[in-house]
């Protein structure tokens, strides 16, 4: 699988994680995230604020900049969040275990999309390449 939102080291790691069942991925991404993803309806910002947060490896200065949000409301999104999934997020645990839950999200909807791709049989199709001469 490749993917240009990706650098070299994250789809090392993508190519290790495309190893684990995506039942198992499922699982993690429901546990860690199913409550936020509930609440985005009412506040469509919080998931973006955390995936911004981890993927600034929990960098508030960063996260502010990258969002164009004041560090203030930085500091709030995070309070929130803090409560809504009960974890700390300054936790370098806490970053990893959600840096890989994103991860596993961003296989599983991968995975998805190829899926849902037709498949095409170049031996039917009306369309045929031909070279002009």
């Amino acid at each position: 699988m490749t993917d240009n939102r990706f650098s070299a080291v994250q789809s090392d790691l993508i190519a290790i994680l495309e190893d684990i069942p995506p039942e198992r991925m499922r699982l993690y991404v429901d546990r860690y995230l199913g409550k936020l993803q509930e609440t985005v309806i009412a506040d469509p910002d919080l998931l973006l604020t955390l995936e911004t947060y981890v993927s600034c490896h929990g960098q508030m200065n960063e996260l502010s900049s990258k969002l164009f949000i004041h560090r203030n409301t930085a500091a709030y999104r995070l309070m929130k969040l803090e409560r809504l999934l009960n974890m700390q997020l300054k936790s370098t645990d806490s970053l990893l275990l959600l840096h890989l839950v994103f991860m596993f999200r961003s296989i599983l909807d991968i995975r998805g999309k190829e899926a849902s791709l037709p498949e095409v049989d170049m031996n039917t199709t009306p369309y045929k390449l031909t070279r002009k001469v």
